[in-house]
């Protein structure tokens, strides 16, 4: 039999080579995502006969009408076929049915075969739907192909699926595969692919945030792409123009089209950071309000408390100056403590010791519940007791400036992205390393009424709930709308 050529484009070369225990092929629609996952399904299966793999979707017909289907377009296009006793003898593999006599089985036995792609030299593929994830529980991974991974939960793809990749017989010594190996050679991949969203647990796990000038600066060309190799994991974010071939042209040029400009960015882009709607702070700008923002020891410090204990107790630094006729406010810090130091005190000593030296003046905020909330410290009646203690020898007359109550959430969410809009001659930038600030500002989604979204989550490990964003912002608004009252109250 003459082999099939296969043309694939740049960024699915380089994940075909990536040789890292995790892998993400974030790329635009009709990219060949799952083009994708049919040739290395392929490569693994044909390597590693005694081989256990997974291929999940996050609901069975996503994965049985889009992920297999593909997949077994790219496996039928290089001769692999679902064999039939009486129309296709010489298949080479089966599906949700017990494997004929001549498939090798001397690695698996299963009762029953439902969801199971059996192979003729002994491989097996378990497929499933990752929204009832702990079905896979139990199971012995070989390697793991994630499709659609924007609409998973992150638990069940860290706990369960990561927990699973654990079976013996894939080995990776010197940069190659091997079926055999030394115990810490053993190579158990994980393969995502998804189409673009805002996915922070995504963009956390491989630390987008750390690259987003680089993500923009490759992902709008027609022949660039990003690509990176973070520790264990390997990552590609590319656009739909590299797969044109196979969709063409109109087809990019259509979905442009009939889509906004911001939409079209995540559809054929790829861009990991596009707004997505229903953003509380819609006007925020990744690329425009972040940047290089450094202490200038020669200006005041405004420091924003926000007293919850968990996920932290916090406070953001900002320094605010006026260039010409602009008020230019940047956050150049933060202060994100963890139990067990998750204190109003801790926090107080963490930044005195970051800014021991700072002589210039200092300023403090915060939410006007502070002053009513008790504190762990029986010395103090409220929070900003401790703060005005622990850091007296920076505070003067003037410098108290929390409130006495809470400005209305949806007034100060417009006027924060008024002043995201320039609407105001106020800028508002972030420094780079105050990533807890920027993922509120992205994260962050607005309620029904107009307020933020309380999403609450559970620490796996000490069973706390908590809002996972909102806390750092909260205390930015804070500051913003007392420093500029005056624009505020208009």
């Amino acid at each position: 039999m003459n082999p099939i050529i296969q043309k694939v484009s740049a960024p699915q070369k380089a994940m075909l080579q990536s040789t890292a225990a995790v892998n993400l092929f974030l790329a635009g629609i009709g990219s060949g995502k799952s083009h994708l996952n049919g040739i290395k399904s392929y490569q693994l299966v044909r390597m590693f006969p005694d081989s256990t793999g997974f291929i999940g979707a996050n609901f069975y017909d996503q994965l049985n009408t889009s992920t297999l289907y593909r997949i077994r377009e790219y496996w039928k296009s290089v001769g692999i076929v679902e064999y039939d006793k009486e129309s296709c003898v010489y298949g080479q593999y089966v599906i949700g049915k017990r494997p004929p006599i001549h498939f090798n089985t001397k690695t698996h036995n299963f009762k029953s075969y439902d969801n199971i792609i059996s192979f003729v030299n002994g491989a097996v593929i378990f497929v499933g739907s990752m929204d009832n994830a702990k079905s896979h529980e139990g199971k012995e991974l070989s390697f793991a192909f994630l499709d659609e991974t924007k609409d998973t939960d992150e638990a069940d793809v860290k706990e369960i699926i990561v927990g699973r990749l654990r079976k013996k017989g894939i080995y990776l010594a010197d940069g190659k595969l091997s079926t055999t190996g030394r115990d810490d050679q053993q190579y158990n991949p994980l393969y995502i692919t998804t189409s673009p969203a805002k996915t922070p647990w995504i963009a956390e796990w491989f630390n987008l945030d750390n690259y987003v000038n680089e993500i923009a600066a490759k992902i709008y060309s027609k022949t660039e792409f990003f690509q990176k190799q973070i520790n264990d994991k390997f990552v590609t974010i590319s656009s739909t123009w590299h797969n044109v071939n196979n969709v063409g042209e109109n087809y990019i040029n259509n979905v442009l089209a009939n889509n906004t400009e911001e939409k079209g960015r995540s559809l054929i882009y790829g861009n990991p950071f596009s707004i997505t709607g229903g953003e509380f702070y819609s006007s925020f700008n990744r690329l425009a309000h972040v940047g290089n923002y450094r202490y200038n020891k020669g200006i005041a410090l405004h420091v924003s408390f926000d007293q919850n204990s968990v996920p932290y107790n916090s406070c953001s630094i900002w320094q605010v100056e006026k260039v010409e006729d602009i008020w230019e406010c940047r956050c150049i810090d933060e202060i994100c403590l963890e139990n067990p130091r998750n204190s109003t005190e801790e926090v107080c000593d963490d930044f005195a010791l970051r800014y021991n030296s700072h002589s210039a003046g200092a300023y403090y905020y915060g939410d006007a519940s502070g002053k009513s909330r008790s504190t762990m410290n029986k010395d103090f009646k409220h929070h900003y007791e401790i703060v005005q203690y622990k850091l007296r020898r920076f505070w003067n007359n003037s410098s108290d400036k929390t409130c006495f109550s809470n400005p209305s959430v949806p007034k100060r969410r417009d006027f924060i992205n008024a002043l995201f809009e320039n609407k105001f001659p106020i800028r508002i930038f972030i420094d780079e390393s105050c990533k807890n600030t920027i993922s509120d500002l992205m994260y962050l989604k607005q309620d029904v009424d107009g307020t933020k979204k309380k999403e609450i989550v559970k620490d796996k490990d000490t069973g706390d709930k908590y809002q996972k964003w909102g806390h750092l912002s909260d205390g930015m608004d804070y500051l913003l709308t007392e420093l500029f009252k005056n624009y505020y109250n208009v």
